[in-house]
């Protein structure tokens, strides 16, 4: 008797090469970092089974563990198979658990953009949960001159594509606006020796805002994560713990879309 196609078929899969896909998937379905007893809860597998799956994907570069909070995430080369996916949509659903955080850590306003010529766009914010806060709100656009998003990000390009994200009629916006393409290249160049960009009430009145850049696999910025909230709540002390845990954030960010630390030497230095 000869079997069907779909038996024939059926006869080359490896059930435990599937089943291991099965727990890729729900990784990278979460969005999310998950612990192994939540997978568990959405892959009907033993637990036994799915850790070591686990396993063998950590060690083929497709899953990343975290010991400190005990959570897995997709890792680089789940990221390198989904080059093709829109980026902003990938990097808003790897940093939104880590905004988050910082949110939760601060209390203030987290945010996330990217940039479109010359503005910056707001991909994501985690708000903070205070009556006072700043005033953007997601898909706006602001000149990328006037925010620390911007900046964070244009430090990190080579310098012949500056031009490119400056608008060339700068406007003040506030009083402290910086509208000299001269300062504001300064700004860039220390911006990229700091790691971080700082914006005191250029973009908007009264406002704080510090912001760190993102970078893709291959080393290019491609975001950035700021925090933003009324300069009166945030002392000059409270503003450098700030400063590093954004970096490190955004750093974190980074390393979950593939970006490895090396890479970084390929970066333009030619400021």
């Amino acid at each position: 008797m000869k079997q069907s196609s779909s038996n024939r078929s059926a006869a080359y899969v490896i059930k435990p090469v599937l089943k291991a896909m099965r727990v890729l998937k729900c990784v990278g379905d979460a969005g999310r970092e998950l612990s192994l007893a939540g997978i568990c809860r959405i892959v009907d597998l033993p637990k036994p089974t799915i850790y070591k799956y686990l396993r063998t994907l950590i060690a083929a570069g497709f899953v990343l563990y975290d010991a400190e909070c005990e959570c897995y995430w997709l890792g680089p080369n789940a990221w390198s198979l989904g080059r093709t996916v829109n980026p902003s949509l990938r990097v808003r659903e790897v940093a939104r658990p880590i905004m988050d955080h910082l949110r939760d850590r601060f209390g203030e306003t987290i945010n996330l953009g990217v940039l479109h010529d010359d503005e910056v766009v707001y991909l994501e914010m985690a708000l903070c949960r205070q009556a006072l806060r700043m005033q953007a709100t997601i898909g706006a656009h602001d000149p990328a001159y006037t925010t620390s998003l911007g900046r964070a990000m244009i430090a990190f390009l080579p310098q012949s594509q500056w031009k490119k994200h400056l608008s060339q009629q700068m406007h003040k916006r506030t009083g402290q606006t910086i509208i000299t393409h001269a300062v504001l290249r300064a700004e860039l160049v220390k911006t990229r020796r700091r790691g971080y960009a700082l914006e005191r009430g250029e973009n908007e009145e009264g406002a704080l805002c510090i912001g760190a850049p993102i970078f893709d696999q291959d080393g290019h910025v491609i975001a950035a994560v700021s925090l933003s909230a009324p300069a009166t709540r945030i002392s000059h002390a409270y503003e450098a713990d700030i400063a590093e845990a954004l970096v490190q954030a955004a750093r974190e960010i980074s390393s979950r879309l593939g970006h490895a630390p090396v890479l970084a030497d390929a970066i333009s230095t030619d400021v």
